[in-house]
């Protein structure tokens, strides 16, 4: 009976040392299998540039991220999203008589933690070229007194594409609709900024006087409408700062 009793005693030990032991290692695995949520995050500006798309909002796994709208022609500011959400889908923001949100996009790609990127949704619902754009919005530190551009064209009724001029000098040629530019480097300092038919270049589109590109910052230029258009379809440009403030948390 105490021989018994001994080895009983002996086991529940050994199974209790083991245990202890093993905690760390399953702690150590849970760390290793999963990624907190606070560390998880990517940032998204979003910029609707369809002017037949009333204001929408961002749905992410099939949830509302917050109350905000966006509405035509105006950028976002970066906010944070959980790469772990997809899919990303845009619907409209709900209306009155208690009408539900229809879904306009739907977006299976995911995006990469602690990277910035812009949605541009563009192109029409009533011809269906409604379409999104997704850009990373990282680059090189550009040298000592210059700094960084790119074009993102979401003018759909320009075939041939459009130029981008600073001061006169093209800097992008023949962009078409949907497309996205790689960044150049530019010499810091106040440009006028003009966009023209690549197929006609002496007819502008639309000009931004006196835009002051400053040292060591990242810009997106965008263009909107219709050539043609008038009132909120009237052509326009615009600009995005790409670069974000030191130490911005994900």
């Amino acid at each position: 009976m105490a021989n018994r009793n001994k080895n009983s005693l002996m086991v529940y030990l050994l199974l209790f040392t083991i245990g202890v032991m093993g905690l760390p290692l399953l702690s150590s695995c849970g760390k290793s299998e999963g990624i907190s949520s606070s560390n998880n995050n990517a940032r998204l500006g979003i910029v609707n540039l369809s002017n037949d798309v009333q204001p929408f909002k961002l749905y992410a796994r099939f949830i509302a991220q917050g109350t905000a709208t966006y509405s035509y022609p105006n950028a976002s500011t970066y906010t944070l999203i959980n790469v772990a959400d997809t899919p990303v889908q845009v619907r409209t923001a709900q209306t009155s008589n208690n009408l539900n949100p229809i879904n306009l996009l739907t977006l299976n790609r995911g995006f990469v933690r602690n990277v910035p990127y812009t949605l541009f949704v563009m192109g029409l619902r009533k011809d269906s070229s409604l379409a999104a754009v997704i850009t990373v919005d990282t680059s090189s530190l550009p040298a000592n007194g210059r700094g960084k551009i790119r074009l993102v064209n979401a003018v759909a009724n320009v075939p041939s594409g459009v130029n981008l001029t600073l001061n006169d000098t093209v800097a992008f040629r023949s962009v078409r609709f949907k497309g996205v530019t790689d960044f150049v480097e530019v010499t810091a300092g106040t440009y006028n900024i003009n966009v023209v038919p690549s197929n006609n270049p002496s007819t502008p589109l639309k000009d931004l006087s006196n835009f002051t590109i400053l040292d060591g910052k990242t810009y997106t230029i965008y263009s909107y409408g219709l050539s043609s258009g008038s009132d909120t379809a009237s052509y326009g440009i615009n600009t995005i700062l790409n670069t974000l403030p030191p130490n911005t948390r994900y």
